[in-house]
């Protein structure tokens, strides 16, 4: 009879910094408000802008100009579309924003 063998199970045995307490209660209530955006830098407590508003974000490349764009449909319901998309001129022209104002 042959011998079953298992793999090996893997562990994390990485380091990880202490939290800051304010953080881990930041990051808590940001999961119980309703449609909060919530805008991080490098990790996921550099939180950079949070708001319940937003109806759309726009991401530009290194000319200004907008090559995608996340849009709030209704509650709960969001799309996405990008430069090169079928249907992206009239996106852009309906929620787009040249932020010169």
């Amino acid at each position: 009879m042959t011998e079953i063998r298992h793999m090996p199970v893997m562990r994390d045995v990485r380091v990880k910094p202490k939290s800051d307490p304010d953080d881990q209660i930041q990051v808590s209530e940001s999961v119980a408000k309703p449609c909060l955006v919530t805008v991080l830098g490098f990790d996921r407590n550099d939180v950079l802008f949070k708001s319940d508003k937003v109806g759309a974000v726009q991401w530009r490349d290194s000319d200004g100009l907008i090559v995608a764009m996340l849009v709030k449909m209704k509650p709960d319901v969001w799309g996405f579309s990008r430069r090169g998309d079928y249907d992206w001129e009239e996106n852009l022209k309906i929620y787009g924003n040249s932020d010169l104002t």
